[in-house]
């Protein structure tokens, strides 16, 4: 077959915009191939032990709800007057979108991190209120629209089997010092203050209640967004640990127990400053998740000795890891070495996110939420595995590769030497082993994956594939065998150029 028609199969029909830019990106190998050359195969050695392996809860990403974002609310993000214009016509898509419902189906979704922030103004709140007349604030102001929101929210996730993962943003403007200076890409910085630490304590307890009451369950909440950070909130990492413990303690004293605190939040380069601050307070029981936003490449990701990777991954010493943000452009200068942002409808940010994806579950996270689902008017760097009109980008197909057919509850272990070159993570869960693998290169790469410990080798029953030139399954993977083994179990395969695949075995 040739390499034109070759480029031109999917096993995922990929947008035209993706198909010209995959075969953009692997135009070197299909120039060779033309001249009767061949794209000779590297040889890759994996070795997984899954007397190593840890708890894979599930995959999610970041959504966002009708009247998110631009309401005049005291813990959120708020936006100017030709933004709320704006926002005012994907408003009532945000809420009920299909092509997001279908898309989260198929990525077998299993989180959703979300704002569900009810609304008040600033001027209701003062100091010293308690839990109770801060609930009277928000009954006030609660009205039949917004409850009609969360029913509906409610309603979805039931449907669709999702838990919620809870962001509230900030804290309430009147509580923190603002100081007029560029924060990331805010024009002013917001610091917490201590003399609020208690009352934003209170507020998040006295909503979390409100949400109880509405119906909603989250699995875990963010008391805050990236504390390193003056875009939403600064704070001190004692001022963090101390939010911690005070806020663990008012949502115990409601009947919050279930409801899990996911901290610190911040970027891996800054995990090890937060997490000292955690530990220095004994408050690292108060949290119920180990949490941290990755935007850093795989080199960065494969490399233990790189800022905050050899205390933040590895076997959840602190906890189970729940990776509460990720994705592949430079955000907020959590990555200064990377280099310029890679277009999101590209195939090459497809796959380096599926690179990352599959690093990061394999160096000890339990959970995964991608940012974010679709992008909307009101979004200033571009994500989404869906465009504003619903259009999948190429990032939606490289994740289903990875994530479609893995259930939550798998044992999952990464290669004992990763490999940013070729990333993998092996799974097993229901008698099953999943092998996830990405090819980044433009060589073709001869996979030897050895599992050890593996209670089942069984033949190759499925391959998901997403391949950035357009090749389908079996032209991406190519004469893919298992073979069993008094250590284990024994996969080879041959990936081509740009592929991410995750294989089957039963």
């Amino acid at each position: 077959m040739s390499c034109q028609r070759e480029l031109g199969r999917s096993i995922i029909s990929s947008p035209p915009m993706a198909r010209r830019r995959g075969v953009a990106c692997w135009a070197a190998a299909c120039v060779l191939a033309a001249a009767g050359g061949t794209v000779s195969a590297g040889e890759v050695a994996i070795d997984f032990d899954f007397s190593r392996a840890h708890d894979f809860i599930g995959f999610g990403t970041q959504v966002w709800l009708k009247g998110d974002r631009g309401g005049a609310d005291a813990a959120g993000p708020k936006l100017g007057p030709k933004a709320r214009e704006k926002l005012a016509a994907t408003n009532a898509a945000a809420d009920s979108d299909e092509a997001g419902t279908q898309l989260l189906k198929e990525l077998n979704a299993r989180f959703v991190r979300v704002s569900l922030i009810p609304k008040v103004t600033f001027d209701q709140l003062r100091p010293g209120m308690s839990v109770d007349q801060l609930l009277e604030v928000l009954q006030r102001n609660d009205n039949p629209a917004q409850r009609d929101r969360l029913a509906a929210f409610n309603r979805r996730m039931k449907e669709l089997n999702i838990q919620p993962v809870l962001i509230f943003w900030r804290m309430p403007e009147p509580w923190a010092e603002k100081r007029m200076q560029k924060a990331g890409s805010k024009g002013q910085a917001h610091f917490a203050k201590n003399e609020h630490l208690q009352d934003y304590a209170n507020f998040l307890t006295a909503q979390m209640v409100w949400l109880q009451r509405q119906g909603v369950q989250a699995v875990a909440v963010e008391l805050t967004n990236e504390p390193h950070g003056a875009w939403d909130t600064k704070y001190e990492r004692e001022q963090y640990a101390a939010l911690v413990l005070k806020t663990r303690a008012a949502m115990d004293a409601r009947g919050l127990q279930s409801w899990a605190i996911a901290g610190p939040g911040t970027g891996i380069r800054n995990f090890d400053h937060y997490i000292g601050g955690i530990v220095n307070a004994n408050a690292t029981k108060a949290l119920g998740f180990i949490s941290a936003h990755s935007y850093v490449t795989p080199q960065v990701l494969a490399d233990h000795a790189a800022p905050g990777m050899a205390s933040f991954l590895g076997r959840g010493k602190f906890g189970p890891i729940m990776v509460t943000e990720f994705g592949v452009k430079k955000h907020n200068d959590d990555d200064p070495e990377a280099a310029s942002d890679l277009d999101v409808g590209s195939t090459a940010y497809a796959v380096q996110a599926a690179a990352s994806a599959t690093l990061l579950l394999g160096q000890g996270a339990s959970a995964l939420i991608y940012w974010q689902l679709q992008d909307f008017s009101f979004t200033k760097k571009q994500h989404g595995m869906l465009a504003e009109n619903g259009q999948r980008r190429p990032a939606a197909f490289a994740m289903k590769a990875l994530f479609g057919s893995v259930p939550p509850g798998a044992k999952v272990v990464g290669a004992s030497k990763p490999n940013a070159q070729l990333p993998a993570a092996a799974l097993q869960a229901n008698g099953k082993t999943f092998v996830m693998m990405v090819n980044p290169t433009s060589q073709a790469q001869a996979v030897t994956a050895r599992l050890q410990g593996s209670k089942a080798c069984g033949a190759v029953a499925k391959i998901d594939a997403y391949n950035a030139g357009g090749a389908d399954a079996k032209a991406a993977v190519r004469d893919a065998s298992a073979q069993g083994g008094a250590q284990g179990c024994t996969l080879k395969a041959e990936l081509q150029p740009g592929t991410v695949a995750t294989v089957v075995l039963q």
